[in-house]
């Protein structure tokens, strides 16, 4: 072989690997669920309303602050009992931790931690053990099956009725759905590929809107029997109307023109494709506004007035085992 035809083998070689560098993977994006199906999960929803009014322009200067913010950080046991091609999966849920406090401005109303000793002779701890059913579909979405026995809480008072809330459907739903699935019927998706959706911002937020948030799959690691899927989520503000979503309510009218506002809105989906088994989902939105304006007797040496409000609502869902 003469050194020509060796350094061309090597060119076509050498082109072989860069076109099958070039190819993308693909994830078949879906939940797929199994009778017998177990495992246990973490999973944190907060939501925080930071508030701060600085006034350099007093004598002395004032700063006030406060902050109201709800925390629920629940670990449950989650089990497959059946499933279903059309309905999904039935899964009972039995509710093994919870932290869950509650401040509003600066002043604490409800701390409970199960991992006190002396917070499980409080009548919240009745939840410890609970167990609710629930069916999950194939892109992520929940509906409370059946609660009943879980509400039965031996409390009237303002401990039974946060308990009572935490059990509502609405909370049950917010715990378990995986936010970043594709809607609709599996999808098969190439890196670098995704898909998009339109949602409404979290309840709380001064000023509410629609986002529109993109997925996109980063990359695809481990063996061909259960691969992972790596996808990165994106939001932003956007003025397309959400599906069946009931109309925003703006609660700051004109004032909204006052503030500069900043957004940012993430988060991640890491997706075990073969099993199905989401390994973790996590979506932050924090929104911050900021008015400032000095006064017309305003002293050169001293900033403007401000007043900074945040928004932050972090949702995050982890495979404990």
């Amino acid at each position: 072989m003469n050194r020509k035809t060796r350094i061309a083998m090597m060119v076509v070689a050498g082109l072989g690997l860069v076109v099958m560098a070039g190819c993308s993977s693909q994830a078949q994006m879906s939940l797929n669920f199994k009778a017998g199906d177990a495992g246990t999960y973490k999973v944190t929803t907060e939501t925080i309303k930071d508030f701060k009014f600085e006034q350099p322009s007093m004598e002395p200067p004032k700063v006030k602050e406060d902050q109201t913010k709800t925390l629920a950080v629940v670990t449950f046991d989650q089990t497959i009992d059946a499933v279903d091609a059309k309905s999904g999966a039935i899964a009972t849920i039995t509710l093994k931790a919870i932290e869950y406090i509650v401040t509003d401005k600066n002043s604490v109303k409800f701390d409970f931690n199960s991992a006190r000793e002396e917070d499980m002779k409080k009548p919240f701890a009745q939840l410890i053990g609970k167990s609710y059913k629930i069916t999950l579909a194939s892109n992520g979405k929940v509906s409370v099956l059946d609660a009943a026995e879980a509400r039965k809480i031996g409390d009237a008072g303002y401990d039974g009725k946060l308990a009572q809330a935490f059990l509502a459907d609405e909370r049950i739903i917010e715990r378990h759905q995986i936010l970043a699935m594709p809607d609709g019927a599996a999808a098969t998706v190439a890196t670098g590929k995704g898909w998009s959706k339109v949602v409404q911002s979290p309840p709380g937020l001064l000023a509410p809107k629609n986002y529109q948030k993109v997925y996109t799959l980063e990359k695809v690691e481990g063996g061909k029997d259960n691969p992972v899927a790596f996808v990165k989520m994106v939001g932003k503000a956007s003025s397309e109307p959400v599906k069946d979503g009931a109309k925003n309510m703006d609660t700051m009218g004109p004032f909204a023109k006052m503030f500069d506002t900043n957004e940012a809105y993430d988060g991640q989906l890491v997706l075990e494709t073969g099993t199905g088994a989401v390994r973790k989902c996590q979506e932050k939105l924090v929104v911050t506004y900021l008015a400032s304006e000095a006064p017309a007797d305003q002293k050169p040496d001293k900033g403007p007035d401000t007043l900074t409000m945040r928004f932050t609502y972090n949702f995050d869902l982890t495979k404990v085992k």
